[in-house]
């Protein structure tokens, strides 16, 4: 007995077929085929381990420069860190009850911080770049050697950071309450800068990731949904952990919070990997794809005209 049967088989390539002949759903099956092709999933997953070595010795930083900077106990120095927090949603408020022991540590535990940081972000950066490599299917002899690696991926934390920075300070303002006679319009306000702030990082990020000589243009695609994804996500995300939290707080405890963190943490990942495969599939037309075609790589691996056949 064959599986699907027949008739079953049947409706599935008519569904196929009418997929590919329609651009609005023919596109993103092409997305979604090419980043399945490119297992950019298993970079996603590298990155998410990578950032959140990341996330507590960026806390910890983050923490004790604003609480000498502006005072442990001042108004601005809150405003900031919980601004900073509600990156992260939900999970942000829980972390906030260890912030006030982060912020008394020691010179040497805030140098050790700094170096733990510095592997972490690196080694995010460093999985974005192989990813991209990996997506725009760039030669392995074109690899970057471990210092231009260094240096694209200090570019990278820069725009990141830069972004986080300017979010940050943003919302801290609008919490301050400096612009009370602006309340009516204060909440899409925000959504419009943050939206602002998150286009320039994807679009700065993935032209420094795309390869050389690759215009502006050629990447704004994906800045714009990944713009828009982050954006929403912002808005949504505390939903979307609130409901992840609500399953598993009862049987981890406090585990759940590093649950959601991860949950948070490879959302983003999986978004900006999606927003590289947009401008991949777009430039090189790498659609319409059937939902049973297989990968590149195993098709170059099948006799011609098998081969064709496939695509």
């Amino acid at each position: 007995m064959t599986f699907p049967p027949p008739p079953l088989r049947r409706a599935l390539d008519a569904v196929d077929g009418l997929q590919k002949r329609v651009r609005l759903t023919a596109f993103p099956v092409g997305v979604i085929k090419r980043y399945g092709d490119d297992r950019a999933g298993m970079y996603a997953a590298l990155i998410t381990f990578y950032g959140l070595l990341s996330v507590f010795p960026l806390l910890l930083l983050f923490v004790t420069v604003a609480s000498k900077i502006l005072g442990p106990d001042s108004k601005a120095a809150k405003n900031l860190i919980n601004s900073a927090l509600e990156q992260f949603p939900v999970i942000g408020t829980r972390l906030a009850s260890n912030i006030h022991a982060l912020s008394r540590g020691s010179w040497l535990t805030f140098v050790a911080s700094a170096l733990f940081l510095l592997w972490g972000a690196l080694g995010v950066t460093s999985a974005l770049q192989m990813a991209s490599h990996q997506a725009w299917r760039r030669p392995r002899v074109e690899e970057p050697n471990m210092l231009l690696r260094s240096g694209r991926g200090v570019l990278l934390l820069m725009v990141i950071a830069t972004s986080v920075i300017l979010t940050t300070v943003s919302a801290a303002v609008a919490a301050s309450g400096y612009l009370g006679q602006f309340s009516g319009v204060l909440a899409p306000l925000l959504i419009l800068v943050g939206f602002a702030i998150n286009l320039g990082a994807y679009l700065l990020a993935l032209h420094i990731l795309a390869p050389p000589k690759t215009a502006w243009s050629t990447v704004l695609p994906g800045a714009l949904a990944g713009g828009l994804g982050w954006t929403a996500l912002q808005q949504v995300g505390g939903y979307l952990i609130s409901h992840q939290l609500h399953r598993t707080s009862e049987i981890y405890g406090f585990f759940a919070i590093i649950l959601g963190l991860i949950f948070w943490l490879n959302l983003g990942a999986r978004l900006f990997l999606y927003a590289t495969e947009i401008n991949v599939v777009a430039v090189e037309h790498a659609w319409p794809r059937g939902l049973f075609e297989p990968s590149d790589e195993v098709k170059a691996q099948l006799p011609d005209d098998e081969g064709k056949r496939a695509s």
